[in-house]
């Protein structure tokens, strides 16, 4: 029997490293959905940009109304999700009360947990100005109730203090989440990108390493 020569394993050194090329790239087939995806829904893309950029300007209650109109008419179910965040996100910023400000941390909640199955990242734009403007602009005029003349300064401020640092704190748990919901997206999904892509190499490959040894055996038979 003859050994192996270089000629014989060029084809699978070649394969290899091809698949090593290819196995850290996920990234590029998500930016490719994302492009695909905006040029089938050029018009809902282009009309959640506006409504983001309304509302990155700070006016919200515009923003809020072109929000729900989105989410209830897009044809996108990704873009009706984006919409529907960012009318959540406006609902918490226009919160006055604490019984609005509770429903839409019940809404928060049940969006958040609907994007363990979609595997969808939540967007940043939208969350970082949920952050930033809740609490100065809203919560905190809502919170500082003046006090009654029966009522001394003193304890209410300390009462204001402490729901303020309790909302904080619960904003601090949500911002959490969404990081980790969104990474672990990322994970799955280039863990999910990666095992499709080895199995087609790995079948390639023992296809290419089954018609080598099949020459071996031909060229190492004794002729008659």
């Amino acid at each position: 029997m003859t050994t192996p020569s270089r000629t014989d394993r060029l084809p699978l050194l070649i394969l290899l490293i091809f698949v090593a090329m290819l196995t850290g790239c996920a990234s590029v087939f998500q930016d490719l959905d994302d492009q695909i995806h905006r040029r089938q829904f050029r018009s809902d893309h282009e009309a959640f940009d506006q409504i983001l950029a309304i509302y990155d300007n700070g006016d919200v209650e515009t923003a809020l109304a072109r929000f729900e109109t989105l989410a209830s008419t897009s044809a996108s179910p990704r873009i009706a999700r984006k919409a529907r965040l960012g009318e959540i996100c406006c609902r918490l910023i226009l919160a006055e009360t604490p019984a609005e400000y509770t429903a839409e941390i019940g809404h928060w909640q049940q969006f958040i947990d609907s994007m363990s199955e979609t595997r969808e990242a939540l967007d940043p734009v939208l969350i970082d100005a949920l952050v930033l403007r809740m609490i100065p602009k809203h919560l905190l005029q809502a919170l500082m109730i003046p006090p009654s003349k029966a009522s001394t300064t003193a304890p209410t401020s300390a009462e204001s203090c402490m729901e303020i640092e309790k909302l904080k704190a619960e904003l601090a748990v949500l911002k959490k989440k969404s990081e980790q919901t969104a990474e672990l997206q990322r994970q799955l999904d280039d863990v999910m990108v990666e095992n499709q892509s080895l199995k087609e190499k790995i079948k390639a490959l023992e296809a290419i390493d089954q018609n080598i040894q099949k020459k071996k055996t031909e060229i190492s038979a004794p002729s008659e």
